[in-house]
């Protein structure tokens, strides 16, 4: 099952155009998943004015945000048929910062991301960016798990713990010390798990691979505890009916663990829609934000103190302790305790599927936005736009294809030739321009 995720832009381009007032540009990445610059593209066709002279809104709200991977792949391959953006580079004059494309007369660009907390965020709240945040995977896991409202489940229980343990790339190379970690404490045979030996992201065995954190490496061949998992890296939202219905507790496997930032994607979001009640392994604090949004979580079922442990290692050992304590409870107290345990789960269950919930991700993306666009007016002087555009007139070769009478910048689709001058809109353009320039100088 996977979700249109361009009508999710539309739909957020519908949110933000009521707030705005008008209309606005929003670029996405496509096909969705990519993370290559290249692939940061514009989610219609707008003409020229309206890429010069209207908000911006880039979205990097799929993927945790990484300003260093883009500050160092900003320099954007520039189309061969674009005469002005091949003079640009070859005059050294940026065609963006980061991600963000410098040919809008506004200061800065909003940016809608998904995270809270972290070094990536800290260095988006610049002069270029006015970071938004809304739970974009909370939109979407709607969507991808909408059937699960409408199933029922016929219980036939064999293990206690469902765990869907796929990529091990990246960010989740704890996944790996985690399987490990069930092998030493003997919880192989209580834990329906699938594991991959080999990441298809990277085609290599995880013992040819160099850990960033060298303590989640496997003191144990994992691949001969656990049977392997056929499934891609980009299944996360995929389950089977039958492991929810043969097992009692997911224990949700994160993108982010080893790491500061907060970001919770529809991999938490899937026991809850599935009704089962769940530890998560996430960064810390996870829970406390699942909370913040009208989910309950299982304090009276289980210690849940690993939830607020900064240190990761700390954090897994006793996730994998709670684990254990459950197994060896007798089976009359550990009934006793999922009875508990399955009536929050419903709860949680009837909220995540709720009009009122749905409204509430609505309202937060809402409110920010209007803050953030409120913030872009105010503060505008369009400088860079006017100092780029001083720059592109010192080129003489530049100034002399957008003056020639046969220039006809709205026939290409080259995002530069909203810099051209010499046409009527062009005109109205800089005008509005010089406008906040004018402005700022006044205020100050």
């Amino acid at each position: 099952m996977s979700i249109p995720l361009d009508r999710l832009y539309h739909y957020i381009e519908s949110i933000a155009q009521e707030v705005c007032k008008d209309n606005i540009v929003i670029y996405r990445f496509t096909p969705h998943g990519s993370k290559n610059i290249e692939n940061l593209d514009l989610l219609k066709k707008y003409n020229w004015k309206e890429v010069a002279s209207l908000p911006c809104l880039y979205c990097n709200d799929q993927e945790p945000l990484n300003y260093e991977f883009y500050s160092k792949t900003q320099n954007l391959v520039v189309d061969p048929q674009d005469t002005v953006g091949l003079l640009l580079h070859k005059h050294q004059i940026p065609i963006q910062e980061n991600f963000r494309h410098l040919i809008n007369i506004y200061d800065q660009s909003i940016l809608l991301h998904s995270e809270q907390r972290g070094i990536n965020l800290e260095l988006y709240t610049n002069s270029q960016f006015i970071p938004v945040y809304y739970w974009s995977h909370a939109i979407i896991a709607r969507d991808w798990f909408r059937f699960a409202e409408h199933i029922t489940q016929h219980k036939s229980v064999n293990k206690i713990f469902l765990v869907y343990n796929r990529a091990w790339s990246g960010t989740r190379e704890y996944r790996l010390g985690f399987a490990d970690r069930l092998i030493m404490l003997g919880l192989v045979d209580q834990t329906l798990m699938r594991v991959s030996p080999i990441d298809s992201s990277l085609d290599k065995h995880y013992d040819l691979h160099q850990f960033k954190h060298p303590h989640w490496r496997p003191q144990n061949v994992i691949e001969k505890y656990f049977p392997l998992c056929k499934a891609e890296s980009h299944c996360s939202a995929d389950f089977e009916l039958k492991d929810y219905e043969s097992t009692k507790i997911e224990v949700v496997l994160e993108t982010l663990f080893d790491d500061l930032r907060l970001h919770l994607t529809e991999k938490t979001l899937r026991p809850i829609a599935m009704g089962q009640p769940f530890i998560l392994a996430g960064t810390y604090g996870s829970l406390k934000y699942l909370r913040e949004y009208g989910f309950k979580t299982f304090s009276d079922c289980w210690d849940e103190s690993y939830d607020m442990m900064t240190d990761s290692v700390d954090r897994m050992n006793k996730i994998t302790d709670i684990m254990s304590n459950i197994v060896s409870m007798s089976t009359s107290k550990r009934e006793e305790m999922l009875v508990r345990a399955c009536a929050i789960a419903e709860h949680n269950r009837q909220h995540f599927f709720s009009d009122e919930f749905q409204l509430l991700i609505k309202q937060e993306l809402s409110d920010n936005l209007s803050k953030a666009f409120n913030k872009l007016e105010t503060t505008n002087t369009s400088k860079i736009y006017l100092e780029n555009r001083k720059k592109m007139l010192s080129i003489k070769e530049i100034k002399k294809i957008i003056s020639a009478k046969d220039y006809r910048p709205w026939d290409t689709p080259t995002p530069w030739d909203a810099h051209s001058y010499n046409r009527k809109f062009a005109a109205e353009v800089l005008k509005k321009a010089r406008r906040y320039y004018l402005r700022s100088l006044y205020n100050h």
